[in-house]
């Protein structure tokens, strides 16, 4: 078999619909014109992230078979790259030779590349590659990985947003409701809003608690928009919530910080969700950065390097949790006895209604482009359907949503 053209769409963040422009604290929140906190600057996030969420990239065969991949957030650097770079590389090669085709794509970026969007591009090759090869055997890529270890995928419900008290509350019920045992919110504010935003950031924990009780797991999302003395007292005075983990409190590179902030933390302090490559996840597992790896399959340089980076955290008895609970992670967590729940994302009862109201058209957070998303039932997914990676395309809301 040998590959014989690559193409790539870029994708609007328009498909990931409204829930981009709720308020939330991040990386960019220190900038007034990039903060939403307050969700009165809605467009803040679509400003610094750009037009392009993901590009999806289709590899064809002269066996007549098509793989298909995705890399997101990093605009439409990932769909140059592919093209002037990774294509010709790969043109003509046998597609089921992914160990030396990685090696070749990750040696020819190193001058650009390392991190960010040449192993986003890389990430969205692979993945094509590996359904190719799920494609050829007519098997889900999670046999391919030694077969499934669980017969279901637990899920944690990751939509709530802290529009209002009320709605939270809504939201966190509801997902209780519908069997989530375990779910994650976005932190509102950060250092620029002292300790007024300190309080608020606090006080949507507790309205989530009190919404759920003691038996619901409880995460929270600070999204790099923190930094290390800030975390420290911040997550001094969340102590009393008994929460399951707090992801990203300062940026990525900042990896002592993290240590600091983990070593001090009464909960549990997750990140990797902007990290990249093998290099990059064992440097935050060999300095006791993270209790829990989040890695992203559609960044990390895709799924032949997740599974070297599931190794490495399982020797470190660190568990995996991807960011993003698209098919291919669900493939990689129903085969790996490291990792053990998936990211969801629930769209709560109160939007779905604002959407009906307004005849706005449907979309699922970051999963509109494909025919076949995840669906979670009473807080749990069962293993992904089809041969491949389970990432047949909707080629109708592909379409509307692809941009030049």
């Amino acid at each position: 078999m040998e590959i014989t053209s690559v193409r790539s769409t870029n994708v609007s963040t328009d498909s990931w619909g409204e829930f981009v422009e709720f308020p939330l604290v991040t990386v960019m929140s220190k900038f007034d014109e990039y903060n939403n906190a307050d969700g009165d600057n809605p467009q803040a996030r679509r400003k610094w992230m750009g037009p392009v969420g993901d590009v999806v990239v289709e590899i064809e065969t002269d066996a007549g078979i098509t793989g298909v991949g995705a890399g997101n957030w990093a605009t439409g650097a990932i769909s140059t790259i592919v093209e002037e770079t990774l294509a010709k590389l790969i043109v003509g090669e046998d597609p089921t030779e992914r160990e030396r085709l990685w090696d070749m794509m990750y040696r020819a970026t190193i001058p650009f590349g390392r991190k960010g969007a040449a192993i986003e591009a890389i990430s969205a090759v692979d993945l094509a590659l590996w359904d190719i090869a799920g494609k050829e055997v007519e098997k889900p890529v999670y046999e391919l990985l030694g077969g499934p270890t669980k017969d279901e995928i637990p899920a944690y419900a990751s939509n709530l947003h802290p529009v209002d008290h009320e709605k939270l509350a809504e939201e966190a019920i509801q997902y209780a409701e519908e069997g989530f045992e375990a779910m994650k919110l976005r932190f509102r504010y950060g250092p620029e809003a002292g300790r007024a935003g300190m309080k608020e950031n606090e006080a949507i924990i507790k309205t989530v608690r009190d919404a759920v009780g003691d038996e619901i797991a409880i995460a929270g999302d600070a999204y790099m928009g923190w930094t290390v003395r800030y975390a420290k007292k911040m997550l001094d005075r969340l102590e009393p919530y008994d929460m399951e983990w707090v992801e990203e409190p300062v940026i990525p590179d900042d990896i002592d910080g993290y240590a600091e902030v983990r070593e001090s933390a009464p909960m549990p302090i997750s990140g990797g969700e902007h990290e990249f490559t093998r290099w990059g996840h064992k440097e935050l597992l060999e300095r006791g950065a993270v209790d829990i790896l989040q890695p992203d399959v559609h960044r990390c340089g895709g799924l032949t390097e997740l599974l070297k980076i599931d190794s490495m955290a399982s020797a470190h008895d660190v568990p995996v949790i991807p960011h993003s609970g698209t098919n291919p992670h669900l493939h990689f967590i129903a085969a790996s006895t490291n990792a053990p729940m998936a990211e969801y994302f629930p769209i709560p009862e109160w939007y779905k209604e604002r959407q009906r109201e307004a005849e706005d058209r449907d979309s699922t957070y970051a999963d509109a482009i494909y025919a076949n998303p995840p669906n979670a039932e009473n807080g749990t997914i069962p293993l992904p359907d089809g041969t491949g990676t389970s990432s047949e395309l909707n080629r109708e809301a592909l379409e509307h949503f692809s941009i030049e």
